[in-house]
């Protein structure tokens, strides 16, 4: 309203099929852009879009259109946006309101305060928070990226196409019209991490938890945790996460049991290296080679030698 003031918001807003309200004009059964539809709901007004490139049914909105590019904008320099939205006010105000109209013979500002304000809905609540929306696809690392920022989505919607929405506070993650996971917004360059998200197999190597892995490797092994612990011991332990992890992998491969005594050899050598070690070993050695000492038997040409004469 001129002045600053808020009059209210009308009942039924009549639209001219413009891209920021409208994605898809249709006589019958039009189509509201996101945004708009969300901003109309939370006001409360019912969108009514004319019918496209039908002049003659909008004849009233149509010939405004001339009288404000006549009146208001032929001539004029704008320096920026707040000059223009200055000027429009005040063109407002001081012209369009106090002229007489041509066809109610009367000051339009004047039939707003005394007839139309009353009708109007009042504004209540908080200012609407434009939301974002778009179309993005979940990544292998179970993470969609919205606005230069990652948010994780639940496994079950990994490679699938999702509809994420995000505002000031919230990121929201949409699939198939429902609601799959909520996030707060973070900033570009961050991200935001659930790993109840991750299948159970997956949550350690999400995770990166060194007490985790020792954990683990220790229900496998006694020599198997004391290597883990021992490759995990420092200020430092993320920067041998990785091998921790192939660790672990390598029991899968080729076996708990046998892992457990290769941890055992590398101990006594005080070789805490999966690579070189396990890795390399484990996989080239035969199991008698890491298997534990035993007292060589003699032969039996050994023990049936020749008596003492």
């Amino acid at each position: 309203m001129p002045g600053g003031g808020s009059a209210g918001c009308p009942s039924r807003v009549v639209v001219d099929n413009l891209k920021a309200a409208i994605k898809k004009a249709d006589r019958y059964a039009p189509v509201a852009q996101r945004v708009f539809e969300e901003y109309a709901r939370y006001r409360g007004f019912v969108i009514d879009p004319t019918r496209s490139r039908d002049p003659k049914g909008k004849p009233v909105v149509e010939r405004q259109v001339r009288y404000v590019r006549e009146s208001f904008f032929r001539g004029e320099t704008w320096l920026d946006l707040a000059h223009v939205q200055r000027e429009a006010l005040r063109w407002c105000a001081q012209t369009a309101g106090m002229r007489i109209h041509g066809t109610t013979r009367q000051r339009p500002l004047a039939v707003f305060e005394n007839v139309e304000r009353a009708h109007l809905l009042p504004f209540e609540g908080e200012r609407f928070d434009p939301p974002h929306w778009g179309e993005y696809k979940v990544h292998p690392d179970h993470h969609v990226s919205f606005q230069r920022a990652l948010y994780s989505v639940p496994h079950a919607f990994l490679g699938r196409t999702v509809w994420v929405r995000g505002d000031t506070n919230l990121v929201r993650i949409y699939a198939d019209g429902t609601l799959v996971k909520t996030h707060p917004r973070r900033p570009p360059g961050a991200r935001s991490t659930d790993y109840e998200d991750y299948p159970k197999e997956l949550t350690a190597y999400a995770l990166r938890d060194p007490a985790r892995v020792i954990r683990q490797a220790q229900e496998h092994g006694t020599h198997l945790g004391a290597f883990m612990t021992e490759l995990l011991s420092g200020t430092v332990p993320w920067a041998h996460i990785r091998q921790a992890q192939k660790l672990l992998r390598l029991g899968t491969k080729y076996g708990w049991h046998r892992l457990d005594r290769a941890c055992r050899r590398a101990l006594a050598f005080q070789l805490i290296n999966v690579h070189r070690q396990l890795y390399d070993g484990g996989r080239k050695t035969q199991d008698t080679q890491i298997s534990e000492s035993e007292p060589k038997k003699c032969s039996a040409s050994s023990t049936n030698s020749e008596e003492p004469m």
